[in-house]
């Protein structure tokens, strides 16, 4: 009878070590998925760092457009005044 519990124990002791060795595979495949996660995060920073700066270059050169546009409509009101305007 002695035999028995031992054999139940050491039974229960094998099923424990497999559930273990089967919680370590899959926190290992977690990991591994994490790992990957993090990196394709990294990339989008990146991207979507890339992204900001070229669209801050973009509305800069288009505010200077814009500038001169007005300039030269600014420009050509003045040169008109001065011309005589609505006197002609």
């Amino acid at each position: 009878m002695d035999r028995e519990p031992m054999e139940l124990l050491e039974k229960e002791l094998e099923d424990l070590k497999a559930a273990v060795a089967e919680i370590k595979d899959t926190q290992a495949k977690y990991v591994r998925e994490h790992h990957q996660l993090e990196l394709k995060l990294l990339e989008m920073k990146g991207d979507i760092h890339y992204i900001k700066q070229s669209q801050d270059k973009l509305l800069g050169n288009l505010n200077k457009v814009l500038f001169i546009i007005g300039g030269g409509f600014i420009t050509a009101a003045v040169a008109w005044i001065v011309g005589g305007g609505l006197s002609q």
